[in-house]
């Protein structure tokens, strides 16, 4: 199994959870604003100095991962500790303020850390949680803010207040830490079978892509070699947080998942033109040309039930768009500069390295530094001025897989 894909999965649950965390935050403060409201019509009969108290300090916390969610990456680590504190602290709060009055909100912070599936974290908003609802209450029988004489010494308030609601936190935490492990293994189990899939998913792709490329009598080498090409250029757009708003890891990943498929539509194209040794007529070419609009159309009618949107969309972007130019001058649609799909224009350079730089049946296959020269020379014309720079700087890395594969 791969571990990358697991810690996607966990990445992207933590991201949910804290959005998830700041919308249960705030509907915990429009409860606390209705009790709060009923308690000042006088319909309960909590101290209105310590209900108020309550009221405003814990309305700050409440509230706080709303705005956390919106200045803040919902992706990052810290977040997660950072909002069980916050529980805590308003548990604290309420203990200390309205100390018998809460029950339930004593498995608040527990619950809160639930949502992310981490034992540790568990382990740790139970001790917190702990510690919160035990000084808690010892403050707020000092303080003088408890709201009736249920236990008038110390005593009382540890055997029959402190002791029975750790028991309880205990309990609830021992269940939550069962719930996590058993989610935890399901996820594991799940990100198996996920690997698995896209192994099958992958392989499939190659051998049918593969197929396609050797009616015009190149290899399959073309499409693996593409593949690196592409995936090395995307990462060292992210290295140099380039285009950082589209490039993430997932991008990466697809773009390399469809790179293969750029030259599908080349199935519908007849063996005369398509293994022609000579130079194509004009006619010829245009026919040729029509492998773009009809690999994006065998994308559309074969990935019909994918339920990957970003997928087909890649996929039909590559196909359709990696023969356009920079300025304008390539085909079908004619599309230029930003208007091309950022993965075509990835695709695009990938694919004309390659083809100059292995033989055809057409002709030899071009020294690499004419090759190099040619993507240079293209820069600003046929290429993104941006990917051919990056392009030049993964230089020795290219040479690498092209010697290796040769």
């Amino acid at each position: 199994m791969s571990n990358a894909t697991l810690v996607k999965i966990i990445n992207h649950n933590e991201k949910e959870a804290n959005i998830m965390t700041g919308k249960v935050m705030a509907i915990t403060f429009a409860f606390f604003t209705f009790i709060y409201i009923l308690n000042l019509l006088g319909i309960f009969i909590i101290d209105r100095m310590s209900m108020t108290t309550a009221y405003i300090i814990g309305s700050a916390m409440l509230l706080l991962p709303l705005v956390m969610n919106k200045v803040c990456d919902p992706m990052a680590k810290w977040l997660k500790y950072f909002y069980v504190t916050l529980a805590c602290l308003f548990l604290f709060v309420l203990t200390t303020t309205l100390t018998y009055h809460v029950v339930l909100v004593y498995a608040y912070p527990i619950a809160i850390a639930g949502m992310y599936f981490s034992k540790r974290l568990t382990r740790i908003a139970t001790a917190m949680t702990a510690a919160a609802t035990v000084f808690g209450q010892i403050c707020g029988f000092y303080l003088g803010w408890r709201v009736d004489d249920n236990f008038p010494h110390i005593r009382n308030l540890v055997l029959f207040g402190i002791l029975p609601r750790l028991l309880l936190l205990i309990s609830f935490s021992a269940l939550l830490q069962l719930l996590t492990k058993r989610t935890s293994q399901l996820l594991k189990e799940n990100a198996e079978n996920y690997d698995q899939l896209v192994l099958y998913n992958r392989d499939m792709i190659y051998g049918f892509a593969t197929l396609v490329e050797n009616r015009d009598e190149s290899t399959g080498g073309h499409i693996k070699r593409t593949s690196i090409y592409v995936r090395l250029l995307a990462e060292e757009l992210q290295r140099e947080n380039l285009y950082s708003g589209i490039i993430t890891d997932d991008y990466i990943e697809c773009l390399s998942m469809v790179a293969p498929l750029h030259d599908i539509g080349k199935i519908a194209i007849p063996d005369s033109i398509l293994q022609k040794p000579g130079r194509l007529t004009e006619e010829e070419f245009e026919v040729m040309k029509t492998h773009t609009v009809k690999g994006g159309q065998i994308i559309k009618e074969t990935f019909a039930h994918i339920n990957d949107e970003n997928y087909k969309e890649m996929a039909y972007k590559v196909a359709r768009s990696h023969h356009e130019k920079w300025n304008g001058k390539g085909y079908p649609d004619g599309l230029s500069g930003e208007d091309i799909p950022l993965s075509a224009r990835i695709m695009s350079i990938a694919d004309v390295f390659d083809a100059v730089s292995e033989k055809r049946c057409y002709r030899d296959a071009m020294p690499l530094e004419k090759c190099f020269g040619i993507i240079e020379e293209g820069r600003g014309k046929d290429f993104d001025p941006v990917l051919t720079d990056a392009f030049m700087n993964i230089r020795d890395e290219v040479i690498r897989v092209h010697n290796k594969s040769n």
